[in-house]
Formats: structure tokens, sequence, C-alpha cells
């Protein structure tokens, strides 16, 4: 996203140095090429920013969100493995399936909200939530991936 804001502070001082002692004519057409290479390379950018890792479109807060939850996940399922059910709460999982530190990872980090877990009939619910902008949430159940949305 810096580029998006650099490249053209750039290079409109770069198309006056070129422009520099020119004729007009000259000189109009290193601005207008210059300018329409600026705006090409800035809408590129910007969808390149958007659109890098995870789906497109998706948050580096929701990737933070799933990557913060997936050890949690992964130790439900090693848990459900060993004793045939999901625990009644994530602090069963501490210290054989997960770390103290995995398990309050979110409240440390700019996600602040701890994860909210439920366990009923041989399921789980795992969510991480986070704000800015809005409210969001990031959850996993068995059998499904992350699935991430928001409101403002």
């Amino acid at each position: 996203m810096l580029s998006i804001v650099v490249v053209p502070i750039a290079g409109v001082w770069l198309l006056r140095r070129l422009s520099v002692g020119r004729p007009g004519w000259t000189a109009s057409l290193i601005w207008l090429g210059g300018c329409c290479t600026t705006i090409v390379y800035v809408a590129a950018a910007f969808v390149f920013a958007v659109c890098s890792g995870g789906e497109v479109g998706e948050s580096g807060k929701d990737r933070l969100a799933r990557a913060y939850g997936t050890p949690a996940f992964s130790a439900l399922e090693a848990y459900h493995r060993d004793s045939g059910a999901y625990p009644p709460t994530l602090r069963a999982l501490v210290p054989k399936y997960l770390s103290q530190a995995d398990l309050t990872a979110p409240e440390s980090s700019v996600l602040r909200y701890p994860f909210e877990y439920r366990a009923d009939s041989g399921r789980f619910e795992l969510v991480v939530r986070y704000t800015g902008p809005g409210m969001n949430t990031c959850r996993i159940r068995p059998a499904s991936g992350w699935k991430c949305s928001g409101y403002f």
C-alpha cells in the first residue's frame, strides 16, 4: 500500500526533471505518458495490496485470527482423537494439548478478544473475534474450514 502513495510522488518528481528544457509538445508527451503509466501502476498496486495472501479481499486480521485459532483447533481435534469427545472447555486442553500462551494469544495481540468455544453433541465451534473496521468473527467447526465475516 505504501507504493500507492510513494510512486505517484516520485513519478511527479521524475516527470518534472525529465520535462525541464524540452519543447512544449515533447514535455506534454512526457507528462501524458508518465501520468498514464502511474495510473496503471497505482491501480495494479492497489489490486495486489488488497488481494495478496489468503482469499481475495481477506484482511490481514482474518489471517491473524486464523493463525491464532489453528493451534487451538488442532488441540481440539487431538483431544477428540484421544478421548472420543470434545472437551467441555478450552482450559481442559492445557497443558497436554495446548500451552497457556496459545490459549491466550488473541488477548495479547491486536485482536484483543479471548477465544469463544462451545461444544455439544460431538461437535464444537471455536470463534476468534476482532474489531477494525466493525466487529469481525472467524469461526471453525469440525469438517468445515474457517469462515470469517463481519459487519459495521
